[in-house]
């Protein structure tokens, strides 16, 4: 536990990595042993939205008739430079994965749309304390999102079956 009552990310995960952490519990280093006995699995900062609504938040007034397949390049990071954020946070920008996710037995694809990754410490520096806040805003702002959506912010765990090991 921290000296705020908070538990620290590895007490979370004392057993088997969770699928998703509070946004200000940094995960371990991606790859880094947990004390459960398995290597961590990617961690992405960001937030789990379908296509559908990512379309709506960056066309509001329905202008193109559906989200293109590389809507990073043409569409989001086009923005992120053009509010001057490029430069602000290098290193950081909102990028798109794709997850399969089910709804009544028909298979649609969810994306996480994500600014940071476990991937390195440079990465997890970037997104400790009051810059959280700072960082936050601006991807909220680039993707045009709605307010109530905002504090939804997670890590979404990516885990593959050697992610757990017994």
């Amino acid at each position: 536990m921290t000296d705020n009552g908070k538990a620290i990310a590895s007490e979370f995960m004392a057993k088997n990595p969770p699928e998703t952490l509070d946004p200000t519990t940094i995960p371990p280093l991606w790859g880094s042993m947990a004390p459960g006995g398995y290597r961590t699995p990617p961690y992405t900062l960001g937030w789990r939205i379908t296509p559908h609504q990512l379309q709506a938040f960056l066309d509001p007034d329905c202008t193109k008739p559906t989200i293109p397949v590389n809507i990073e390049i043409r569409c989001i990071t086009p923005r992120w430079r053009a509010f001057g954020y490029g430069k602000k946070y290098c290193g950081l920008r909102p990028t798109v994965r794709t997850i399969p996710a089910w709804r009544d037995d028909v298979r649609e694809d969810d994306l996480i749309v994500y600014f940071s990754s476990n991937a390195s410490k440079k990465n997890l520096e970037a997104v400790r304390g009051p810059r959280l806040q700072e960082v936050t805003a601006a991807v909220a702002h680039t993707l045009n999102l709605p307010d109530d959506l905002v504090p939804d912010l997670k890590w979404y765990g990516h885990f593959r079956k050697s992610a757990k090991q017994n």
